[in-house]
């Protein structure tokens, strides 16, 4: 069941969620990444996601973002 906010705006912008879940083809590094030619734009996003949660890669870009722009860093331990 979907919230009645989201469906409002899948009514009201129908071309934009065709853009998200048609399928369009990738760029030769991406194309490797995922291992086919075409995916929708929101599936290639799940792939990359989930590559990203399984490898604990989430923790080290927010670790280096911190590091970057001088933030105190409060996962140290990570």
């Amino acid at each position: 069941m979907l919230p009645q906010r989201l469906k409002k705006t899948i009514t009201d912008n129908p071309k934009k969620l065709a853009n998200l879940i048609d399928l369009a083809n990738l760029p030769s590094p991406v194309r490797e990444f995922v291992g086919q030619s075409q995916i929708s734009r929101l599936g290639c996003f799940f792939r990359v996601w989930s590559y990203i949660k399984e490898n604990n890669l989430q923790a080290r870009i927010k670790m280096e973002f911190n590091n970057i722009h001088g933030k105190p860093d409060a996962n140290k331990n990570l």
